[in-house]
């Protein structure tokens, strides 16, 4: 099935989005911990407002979030992201301050048991991470700490976020839910299971117009589907995606199924994975008294993202008084320093703000975008 890269403000939404997947309800008793892990450790790399974050403590809570989310390791091989994400990192210190002495629900508790859980096996199930923890120090009660701090600031930021701003936030992505019939035929660039290069751009555009041009004729969607698709989730049903949500598609997709003329063959339609020739069949859109609760939490968690994105770009730039990450390496006969550099006693007048961006391809920790019915 055709699915989207759920695009991320910061990393923090990223983690929730993978805690929402493995939280289960239940019960429990009160949290365990209220000093920020690996405190004092080493060499001081930030100050900000009422507090410092050291290399140790950093270390921990990049080794944590590189357990949810594969990809923080690459991220933090690149200064200005690794930079980007301390910022962030100093935000929710910041955000969390005054609900670390919060006591957990049952829920809560019992969430928070069921993430550890699955984090340890998680752990013990790959040598190569184990070391990466054990080297970080990173304990039992750190990753319980992370977790709590993390859903404790979203919970917050919701309980914060009215009905006006909920239907503010549909209102400006109101099209990804339209609920749309769509048939599709994929000729892809790259093998979906491998990544291997499959063909290149040129031959995979030559095919799609040549199939775009075989429907107009009459050609047979089920025959054709069958015969070139590279969606296999899809390729045996004509290509056909029956009354979906728009906002479960990859943006090229999303963007061409919500602005077609239904019943009409476009012309092919690139995304990360190839061509699509699409024709849409029906197209809904959904009024916001007709959204499913689920979708309601959806859009409020989203608008109570947004205000948190907002107090990380605006607020946050404020409150930091000095970042001093370690020069990033270069080779010796390069000349240049690759890349910017953070070691230099960054300011936060020099115009960073304290978002990190995720718009990347993310990873199976997020809601990837896959094809052939992965």
């Amino acid at each position: 099935m055709l699915r989207i890269n759920q695009a991320r403000r910061t990393i923090l939404l990223a983690l929730v989005a993978v805690l929402v997947v493995v939280l289960a309800a239940g019960c429990g008793s009160k949290k365990e911990e209220a000093s920020t892990p690996g405190a004092g450790g080493g060499k001081t790399i930030a100050t900000y407002k009422d507090g410092t974050v050291t290399e140790g403590e950093f270390k921990k809570y990049s080794t944590f979030f590189g357990i949810v989310q594969p990809q923080t390791e690459m991220y933090l091989s690149i200064p200005q992201l690794q930079e980007q994400f301390l910022r962030e990192y100093i935000g929710y210190k910041i955000l969390y301050k005054p609900l670390a002495d919060k006591k957990l629900s049952d829920e809560d508790q019992k969430n928070l048991d069921t993430f550890y859980t699955q984090v340890k096996q998680q752990i013990d199930s790959n040598e190569d991470l184990k070391k990466k923890v054990d080297d970080a120090g990173l304990k039992e009660a750190d990753i319980r700490y992370y977790y709590t701090m993390i859903t404790s600031i979203m919970k917050d930021e919701e309980s914060k976020t009215t009905d006006a701003e909920v239907k503010k936030q549909f209102d400006a992505t109101k099209a990804d839910y339209n609920v749309i019939s769509v048939r599709h035929i994929l000729i892809a660039t790259a093998d979906p299971s491998t990544g291997a290069e499959k063909r290149t751009d040129e031959e995979a555009l030559k095919i799609a117009k040549d199939v775009k041009k075989q429907l107009d004729a009459g050609g047979d969607w089920t025959a054709l589907a069958k015969k070139y698709s590279d969606d296999t989730g899809s390729k045996d049903n004509g290509g056909l995606y029956a009354d979906q949500q728009a906002k479960g598609w990859v943006q090229e997709f999303k963007d061409a199924a919500n602005k077609q003329p239904i019943g009409k063959v476009g012309d092919p339609v690139k995304s990360q994975f190839g061509y699509h020739v699409m024709k849409v069949e029906k197209r809904t859109e959904t009024t916001f008294d007709k959204l499913s609760d689920a979708d309601k939490a959806s859009i409020k968690q989203e608008a109570a993202s947004a205000k948190l994105n907002a107090f990380m770009t605006t607020e946050l730039p404020k409150l930091i008084t000095n970042i001093d990450l370690p020069k990033a390496e270069t080779p010796a006969d390069s000349g240049t320093n690759a890349g910017t550099n953070s070691g230099t006693g960054t300011n936060t007048d020099s115009g960073k703000n304290g978002s990190t961006n995720t718009d990347k391809k993310d990873d199976a920790t997020t809601n990837n975008a896959k094809t052939g019915g992965k």
